[in-house]
């Protein structure tokens, strides 16, 4: 609570207009002990009471035969408070490197939502799609498996593939044991058919006619057609990718336990192991 000159005490919170009059003759006039005058201050420091003390200013200036004694001159009182106020020290600012700092962690928190959302909704969408299908020669000397995209996997003699169930996005994926012959139909734009092969060992290409022998640990591949990248990962989700093109001709042997890889040309005719491949 706040005394007046009158006598009359003011609310801290809510003073009325007449008591806050009076509060501001008696700081005009230097008469307000020190609670009275930070208590006025921070009123004029507020936006929302301009209006208030404007009010008072067209009163005075509507009734020029008022006194100073009766009241101060509020014009001038407000041109002394702005230029008291405008020397006040402001808030002081956080460093820079705080501030850029805390960007960072903002667009950080950003782009991990933006992640986890996205791997969400590909959990979401993988959790709703059929299984792989899974397909084996067996004791036939060959098996032809049609894939979504008009591409076709010959299996060999006790080989088998298992083929992605989700052929919508631009990795089209087959998972390859044994030996075959896979004739990869022209892919959309930005499409590829990648065949898996091995722990880390992708084979890929938009079109084309690939030779594909995996056993134990080794993997061969061999463009027949067309050509083809031989991609070869590192252990974890971010591992570093090794990527070799293959032109028609050319053959690449990876051997898993030795990391040796092989890349030469090679005779095709000596590995069409069947007639009616094409």
């Amino acid at each position: 609570m706040l005394r007046t000159r009158t006598g009359a005490t003011v609310s801290s919170t809510d003073p009325s207009l007449i008591e806050m009059e009076d509060l501001l003759v008696k700081y005009v006039r230097n008469e307000c002990n020190p609670e009275e005058k930070q208590w006025v201050i921070s009123w004029l420091q507020n936006p929302d009471n301009e209006a208030y003390l404007r009010g008072l200013m067209r009163r005075q200036w509507n009734n020029p035969c008022v006194t100073a004694v009766d009241s101060p001159d509020w014009q001038r009182m407000w041109a002394g408070i702005s230029e008291q106020t405008k020397h006040l020290p402001d808030e002081p600012e956080p460093p820079l490197y705080r501030t850029v700092w805390q960007r960072v962690i903002r667009i950080i928190i950003w782009v991990m939502c933006i992640i986890t959302l996205g791997f969400s909704v590909r959990l979401l969408r993988q959790a709703q799609l059929p299984a792989d299908a899974i397909y084996q020669a067996g004791d036939k000397p060959y098996k032809r498996v049609p894939l979504p995209d008009k591409s076709t996997v010959i299996l060999k003699k006790n080989s088998s593939v298992r083929v992605s169930s989700d052929w919508s996005g631009p990795n089209r994926q087959i998972w390859l044991n044994g030996e075959a012959v896979v004739l990869v139909a022209k892919q959309p734009l930005s499409f590829r058919l990648q065949i898996h092969t091995g722990n880390h060992v992708v084979t890929e290409t938009e079109e084309g006619r690939v030779y594909v022998n995996r056993k134990e640990e080794s993997t061969q591949v061999i463009v027949e057609q067309g050509k083809a990248n031989f991609i070869l990962q590192d252990e974890g989700l971010l591992g570093k990718i090794k990527a070799y093109e293959l032109k028609q001709g050319e053959m690449a042997e990876y051997n898993e336990k030795s990391t040796q890889l092989i890349r030469r040309h090679s005779n095709l005719s000596a590995y069409s192991f069947w007639p009616k491949a094409n």
